[in-house]
């Protein structure tokens, strides 16, 4: 008998972000819960920066499977929870917690996955690529990067105390490849000479301000990578199309790192062949 068997139904999951309305989460995980006729629940849960320790802390008693996390809970996740897996803790932030049979809770990073699903066919080898943000999504971002073979990763952020952090986070992760940390001046000028460039901001996202990138200038073969996911089709995607760029948008990244934690919330693998459909439904 697996481990969602033994839980009292309805089996329960969520996400804990400031804010967590706009998040399509709750959409992605119904989706397949109905698909798959499992008797469960993915719940929005609005958590304030200073008080997930408290949230956590009542997941057992609540029969939660576990909760995904979003801005800002990553980074404090993966300090309060009691185990890491190696891909938590080789990127140093946790976007979803796993509440185990004793009740202890594990961190898991499943953007890496979703990152990199929809460009796992690309070779970066021998190329530059620039990620603009250094907060706990751009872990994964350049890990991911890492592994598709970039030479040179540019990385465009506000503080350079917090790009200082990911880079200490990823050091035996990005040994081997040249780091060059920049401030947004160098932006323009980097993401010029890159062959992907990769919004990992909230920049562009509703509500706040637009993204200081020209997509002019950008090389003809560059591909344009926003993980924002409202709007999904971002000001900086919609110039990138319109100049003929290969673009991804933050729902496929959203997609993509959901499978993971389904699968160990609810203890089922979601079904791809139901792809477009669910493309079409966070779409509309």
């Amino acid at each position: 008998m697996s481990k969602s068997e033994d839980r009292p139904l309805p089996l329960l999951a969520g996400l804990i972000g400031w804010p967590v309305a706009q998040s399509k989460s709750q959409l992605i995980h119904e989706f397949w819960l109905r698909r798959l006729d499992i008797d469960g629940l993915y719940i929005r849960l609005p958590v304030r920066p200073g008080e997930v320790d408290r949230a956590l802390a009542g997941m057992a008693a609540l029969n939660f499977a576990g909760v995904q996390a979003t801005m800002p809970h990553k980074r404090a996740c993966f300090e309060l929870v009691d185990h890491h897996t190696p891909a938590a803790k080789a990127l140093g932030v946790v976007n979803t917690v796993i509440v185990e049979e004793d009740g202890s809770l594990t961190g898991e990073n499943t953007d890496l996955q979703g990152f990199v699903e929809p460009i796992a066919g690309i070779d970066l080898s021998g190329e530059q690529v620039t990620v603009l943000g250094a907060g706990g999504a751009a872990a994964a971002v350049v890990a991911g990067l890492v592994g598709l073979g970039a030479s040179r990763i540019a990385i465009v952020n506000r503080t350079a105390e917090v790009t200082s952090r990911l880079l200490a986070d990823l050091a035996a992760t990005v040994k081997g490849c040249e780091v060059i940390a920049a401030g947004w001046d160098d932006a323009q000028r980097l993401a010029d000479d890159s062959a992907l460039v990769v919004n990992s901001t909230s920049l562009g996202m509703i509500g706040q301000p637009p993204l200081p990138l020209e997509v002019e200038s950008l090389r003809g073969d560059a591909i344009v990578y926003d993980i924002i996911t409202n709007p999904h089709l971002t000001p900086l995607l919609r110039a990138a199309q319109a100049r003929g760029l290969r673009t991804h948008d933050g729902l496929e990244m959203l997609v993509g790192q959901a499978r993971e934690a389904f699968r160990r919330f609810y203890g089922a693998d979601s079904p791809k062949d139901a792809d477009a459909e669910l493309r079409a439904l966070l779409t509309a």
